[in-house]
């Protein structure tokens, strides 16, 4: 079948305006995902490697389109994919076929919730094994669909959409950067998409309330399994190091100036750099929480380690920790390691009382107010989750970390939230 260059761009453009129309709070998802044409790979419908475009076949899309098939429901499932994280936690899980099965049981029960139930062969199939995993779990993520899985319930032939081929290349390990990349942004995107959800409490197509079901999924997101060095990456920022940066110094006109005047180069190594630095950074710990100081330990090392030794670490470079359950108990100032290490062994976990956050976020702008914070990094606070917030979000990125298993859904969707375990 010969195809006219840009119709699938054009059938594509129409669905992605079909779909933000019909579903506005999932518009930052829909258009954060890129149609690519992609001829001749041997799939229809995929995921780039990066999690940032739609691959597709023109011609298979072209085809599907004049079959009558929903080629916007081809779209939404992959764009649904991505703002649930299902090809970046390929890798976490043993089995990538049972994996790759539970990720599409997910985004189908969500497409049926959506009024869009699909028009295959399998449709009734698929419905009947819906309706069992609906009456085994709650809410149907991915994760917990895997588990059930893993027990033995398999069905290979059903709910296919897209291609996974991408997901998680054989032989080839991601970088930490290309992690912290694509997951930074569908990050940003999931955030946006709450934020629209808590704006909107429409049912769609009678289904019930759609947003509050939608939400709910988004809140059992296995974040808190995200790689705990890459998500503190994300609070680095670029800045000039004065220090030699060999990676951008030409040597071939140095030796050039050597050979042609004896001694003198032409040029001197350049003296800055661009490298990720934290020079501030404030993490709070709930003294509420009933936590080891074990882990409380293990936090406040790898936070420190990540933060101002594995990126570019300059003097003066400090930590500020909190010690606060409903008013701050403790407040330290940290320069290095060895006073961290000192802090841990001599410093018990003072409080024990209710949780409020927002005592720890009135003293961080009033030492930015003071010009003692001046270059703040971020806030880390760690707890479990249960306490009073905010009610705006600061200026500066804030992460609540938790003990692995504690509940995310109360935590405020301006926030990052991930996971911590020794």
């Amino acid at each position: 079948m010969q195809v006219e260059k840009g119709y699938g761009e054009k059938i594509l453009e129409l669905d992605r305006e079909e779909l933000s129309c019909s579903y506005p709070f999932l518009a930052p998802a829909i258009y954060g995902l890129k149609p690519v044409a992609s001829p001749g790979f041997g799939f229809r419908y995929a995921i780039s490697r990066e999690g940032d475009s739609f691959l597709y076949d023109p011609e298979g899309l072209i085809e599907d389109f004049v079959a009558g098939k929903d080629t916007a429901a081809y779209f939404l499932h992959s764009v649904l994919h991505c703002l649930l994280y299902h090809p970046h936690f390929t890798s976490r899980h043993g089995d990538r076929e049972l994996w790759n099965l539970s990720a599409d049981i997910c985004i189908r029960d969500i497409m049926c919730r959506l009024g869009k139930e699909g028009t295959d062969d399998t449709w009734m199939q698929e419905e009947m094994v819906l309706k069992d995993l609906r009456q085994r779990i709650p809410v149907l993520n991915a994760e917990a669909i895997y588990s059930v899985l893993e027990k033995g319930s398999v069905f290979p032939e059903l709910f296919h959409a897209d291609d996974h081929i991408f997901w998680s290349v054989p032989g080839k390990k991601d970088t930490r950067q290309e992690i912290s990349e694509s997951l930074n942004k569908w990050e940003r995107i999931t955030r946006e998409v709450e934020l629209s959800l808590q704006r909107s409490k429409r049912s769609f197509r009678g289904r019930g309330d759609l947003a509050g079901y939608f939400t709910e999924v988004l809140e059992n997101i296995e974040r808190r399994q995200m790689d705990y060095d890459a998500f503190l990456e994300r609070f680095g920022a670029y800045g000039e190091i004065v220090k030699t940066d060999p990676d951008s110094f030409d040597y071939s006109l140095y030796t050039y100036g050597l050979e042609l005047y004896g001694d003198m180069p032409l040029i001197e190594p350049p003296e800055y750099s661009e490298r990720k630095t934290v020079r501030e950074f404030a993490v709070a710990i709930d003294t509420s929480l009933s936590c080891s100081m074990e882990l409380i330990r293990h936090f406040l090392e790898k936070t420190y380690d990540i933060l101002f030794m594995s990126m570019e670490s300059t003097k003066g470079d400090k930590m500020i920790i909190f010690q606060c359950d409903n008013e701050i108990k403790n407040e330290t100032v940290i320069w290095d390691r060895e006073e961290l290490k000192r802090y841990m062994s001599k410093v018990p976990v003072q409080g024990r009382g209710g949780t409020d956050f927002r005592p720890v976020f009135k003293r961080i702008e009033e030492l930015i107010n003071k010009e003692r914070l001046s270059n703040l990094g971020g806030l880390l606070y760690f707890t479990d989750g249960d306490g009073i917030f905010p009610e705006t979000p600061p200026e500066y990125k804030t992460a609540f970390v938790m003990p692995y298993g504690s509940n995310l859904k109360k935590i405020p969707p301006w926030a990052l939230k991930t996971g911590l375990s020794v």
